[in-house]
């Protein structure tokens, strides 16, 4: 018989966590091996359609906090109508929410998606419920992306609960393609690819004004992502740059292929899918060289320093003129995707995981 699992995330809007969880409940993935329910707090239509069809999917349709009462009761009535055996719960506050109204006897694992002492984004006073509410108990279980994050976390918040490291995994679509072979000319030009919402920690003001230090170099940026944007396409504008900005798309896998260096200027992240997307796909990355990411990407990527937009310029010119070789790098990186971003790995450690914490 298979285990019954209920899934629960805030949204099912494009982002890192929501792609991670659709994709493990795409055909093929975990419903192999599991019963699935899968609970979002508000909708989305896109990612919705991409989870198997077998998968129960139940939108609770929250209104805010007046409708925090409503919200756990019917989590609850869910947990018990379908006999649920695990929850596995993504973001905050479906954290603390999930464990305000689950059943004692139902256990539930919490993911976290990035490093948690510089997760500025997230309310100061839910992360302060979190802690009271659910990281002090002693049945926590907690799910990081990488050694660097649970150790951040570990290092911090007083926790007396399990922990497992489990990194992120990529869509198979990214390995079908072959690493790129760029050939450096300043005829040709440099095609770079940012991927990810427009959010602060993404930090793509400092982003263009790299580019504002190459307005004069034959290089070129693409940024997919959705949210706000009227500030950069000003910014963009006064400046006379050749940045263009893509708007969300559901295909990135169809288009990556198309450029030569993806960058990423984040001031933290977790475990970035979008570049182990690029690294699977065979095109070379550029990030910042914080230590979420050096942790996790180690020696597979070129780095450039977060507060120093000349130097990064310059590092940039150098891979345009073909004195760095990016070529071997691709390659070398897409070996590393292979090795630590499958989806067959990750549904495998993460089933070991929901039966280490059904037996404790």
């Amino acid at each position: 018989m298979k285990l019954k699992v209920l899934h629960i995330i805030n949204s099912m809007t494009i982002g890192g966590a929501e792609m991670l969880l659709v994709n493990s409940l795409a055909p093929g993935g975990l419903n192999e091996h599991t019963e699935n329910y899968l609970v979002y707090f508000q909708g989305g239509d896109y990612l919705s359609s991409l989870v198997d069809k077998n998968v129960k999917q139940i939108c609770l349709d929250y209104k805010g906090g007046a409708d925090i009462v409503r919200i756990l009761r019917q989590i609850r009535k869910i947990i018990k109508d379908n006999k649920i055996d695990i929850i596995h719960t993504h973001l905050n506050p479906a954290s603390f929410y999930v464990n305000l109204s689950r059943p004692k006897d139902v256990p539930q694992v919490h993911t976290l998606h990035i490093a948690y002492t510089t997760d500025f984004e997230t309310r100061r006073e839910l992360k302060f419920l979190e802690q009271k509410l659910f990281f002090k108990k002693e049945y926590c279980n907690l799910i990081f992306l990488s050694e660097f994050t649970k150790k951040d976390f570990l290092g911090n918040i007083k926790f007396k609960g399990q922990s497992f490291v489990l990194p992120n995994f990529v869509d198979d679509a990214f390995f079908k393609h072959q690493p790129k072979n760029y050939i450096g000319s300043t005829e040709s030009g440099l095609k770079l690819l940012a991927v990810g919402n427009f959010r602060p920690q993404k930090n793509y003001f400092y982003l263009l004004e790299i580019l504002k230090e190459l307005k004069e170099t034959n290089i070129e940026l693409d940024i997919y992502g959705g949210g706000e944007t009227a500030k950069h396409r000003q910014f963009i504008k006064d400046n006379g740059l050749k940045v263009n900005l893509k708007g969300q798309t559901r295909d990135i896998h169809k288009v990556i292929a198309d450029y030569d260096l993806f960058i990423m200027s984040s001031t933290n992240e977790g475990f970035p899918l979008s570049v182990f997307e690029a690294m699977a796909a065979g095109v070379p990355v550029i990030l910042t060289d914080i230590p979420p990411l050096t942790n996790i990407v180690k020696d597979n990527a070129l780095y450039f320093e977060l507060n120093n937009a000349p130097k990064a310029a310059y590092q940039l010119r150098a891979v345009l003129n073909s004195e760095v070789d990016i070529n071997q790098l691709a390659v070398k990186a897409k070996l590393y995707a292979e090795n630590t971003a499958r989806r067959e790995i990750y549904l495998k450690n993460l089933l070991n995981i929901y039966h280490t914490v059904l037996q404790h």
